[in-house]
């Protein structure tokens, strides 16, 4: 059996990155659409350049040009409404024994800068992705780290060889990030990134960029090689906008005419805007990820399982999710949105209970015994301190929520936004007792998150709290990898989603959905794609 590749702490911060980032979508530079160019926009610019494999190694922690991926790149297949569908190969077959994937391509497909899409293309892309992620290999899917070999076996048909069979090697390559096909170009001779990345797109996708910029607004326009179905949009801008309010004042101000993702608007914003005529909102069908919060056990007073019982009953998930969600993110029941392989698992729910909260508490000897309104036990305070990432829409807010349920039960916990990489590095070091986060955005999860959850070898310190109580579950987690048996792979599943449950470890507390809000007068219609949280141009319907 071959086990993942073992990977340093800092991966954490590229899953993160992945779920939590999103873009922002269409402006027009006037009030005629006539040309048919719209502006759009963005939390972060792209300076760190326009590839395909994006990690700390090679961008730092600018994961800003993942969000329009979608635009320039293609994946061999695509994910659409949980079914993997064809994308740059029209077919594919999958050997009895999981090993070889063979690929079929599409026929007389160019990249943006005239190169021939085809077997060796692919070939060029698949041999040099794992040495591009360097150390951060298996961030993105497991599959990376299990390719053998990768054969030509003619001009359109590829070869994929594993060293092991792997579950969910089928949907890895449905992955914007890292499988996102670039021209050879892309490529210096020793397999590392060619310079002119930094500056252009090359990819098979509608759109590309050459070099474009105006302060901070960046210019795309048609790949004049895409020969497929042509959007309607025949270029847009992407306008650098760090702050979400000042993203609405921008959208009333006819300076861009769309926001799209969760993370870039508030609720309360978009509950405003709902009533607005000039504007659409609209909520995407699809669950994108669930929001959690995790504890620490190796810190006080979180090693103690009534502790940790006595918050999950403590915390009201419908009144967040109808305060602060206007009813628009719902309560989750699991880790995992049902409606995902494999994970159609019932677990127990802990309701909120505040009565039963405090007898958990007080039965395992919990008591506030000098009337401040905290309870103690042999000297310890029940206390916490919830770390949360600062600048993401709503997160403050229900980082706060849940502070003023537990002091309800007589917890004294604060909480402390901070830049995102500091928040990465302080769970992956293990300083820290509760942690607000994310699953990872369809369709990186749910094989991504089994790779998480993993004690050993440990890529993510806050998730693996959930399974460890169990001896030995990296073995369980490993024996998944490679496992051919539906029927085997769904019982751990079953046992997996039910024991993070049992342990308490990890609290699933809403199901975050994809939002859009729109003006009417420039874009007709707006359509989530399989990246329901990643702006897709193609997508955007003009007047």
């Amino acid at each position: 059996m071959k086990l993942l590749k073992k990977m340093s702490t800092a991966v954490l911060s590229i899953i993160l990155c992945i779920t939590l980032i999103a873009g922002c979508s269409s402006t027009k530079e006037t009030s005629n659409n006539s040309k048919k160019d719209i502006t759009l926009c963005e939390s972060w610019n792209f300076d760190t350049g326009f590839f395909t494999v994006l990690s700390p190694n090679n961008i730092g922690s600018n994961y800003g040009p993942l969000n329009y991926l979608c635009n320039f790149y293609e994946t061999l297949v695509q994910y659409e409404d949980g079914e993997i569908v064809p994308g740059l190969a029209d077919t594919w077959e999958i050997s009895d024994d999981g090993l070889t994937y063979t690929f079929h391509l599409k026929k007389g497909v160019k990249f943006s800068d005239g190169e021939d899409f085809n077997a060796e293309a692919v070939k060029l892309n698949l041999d040099n992705i794992p040495k591009m992620l360097g150390d951060f290999n298996g961030a993105y899917g497991a599959t990376t780290t299990l390719i053998k070999e990768v054969k030509a076996i003619d001009e359109y048909t590829v070869e994929v060889n594993l060293m092991s069979p792997y579950y969910g090697a089928l949907q890895d390559f449905t992955l914007l990030l890292p499988m996102g096909m670039m021209s050879p170009n892309a490529y210096n001779e020793d397999g590392t990134l060619s310079d002119i990345t930094k500056t252009k797109t090359l990819g098979t996708g509608p759109y590309m960029y050459d070099g474009q910029k105006d302060g901070e607004t960046y210019v795309f326009i048609r790949n004049k090689e895409y020969n497929r179905k042509q959007p309607d949009v025949d270029s847009f801008r992407v306008k650098v906008i760090p702050d979400n309010d000042a993203k609405i004042l921008a959208l009333r101000s006819g300076e861009i005419d769309a926001i799209i993702g969760s993370p870039n608007i508030s609720y309360d914003s978009f509950n405003e805007l709902s009533s607005n005529e000039d504007y659409k909102v609209k909520v995407s069908d699809a669950i994108v990820q669930t929001r959690l919060m995790g504890f620490n056990l190796s810190k006080k007073p979180f090693e103690e399982k009534a502790v940790r019982l006595a918050i999950n009953h403590a915390i009201n998930k419908d009144e967040i999710s109808k305060n602060l969600f206007y009813g628009i993110e719902e309560k989750a029941e699991g880790v995992l949105d049902k409606s995902l392989p494999y994970c159609n698992v019932s677990v127990e729910q802990y309701d909120y209970n505040k009565q039963k909260a405090n007898k958990i508490l007080e039965d395992a000897g919990w008591v506030d015994t000098d009337g401040d309104g905290f309870r103690e036990k042999d000297g310890v305070k029940l206390e916490g301190e919830i770390v949360y990432i600062s600048g993401m829409a709503m997160i403050e807010d229900l980082s706060l929520s849940v502070a003023h349920y537990l002091k309800e039960i007589g917890m004294d916990v604060k909480v402390k936004g901070m830049e995102m990489m500091a928040q990465f590095g302080i769970i992956a070091s293990g300083d820290f007792t509760m942690a607000m986060q994310v699953t990872n955005p369809i369709p990186y999860d749910p094989y991504l998150f089994m790779t998480r959850v993993n004690p050993e070898p440990l890529r993510d310190n806050l998730l693996a709290q959930g399974l460890k109580h169990i001896d030995n579950a990296s073995e369980i987690l490993n024996n998944l990898t490679c496992m051919t048996d539906e029927n085997k792979i769904q019982e751990t599943y079953d046992f997996v989603l039910k024991e993070i449950n049992k342990n308490g470890a990890i609290i699933p507390l809403t199901n975050v959905k994809s939002l859009t809000v729109f003006n009417k007068g420039v874009i007709e219609d707006y359509k989530f794609f399989g990246h329901p949280d990643l702006p897709n141009v193609a997508n955007i319907s003009l007047k």
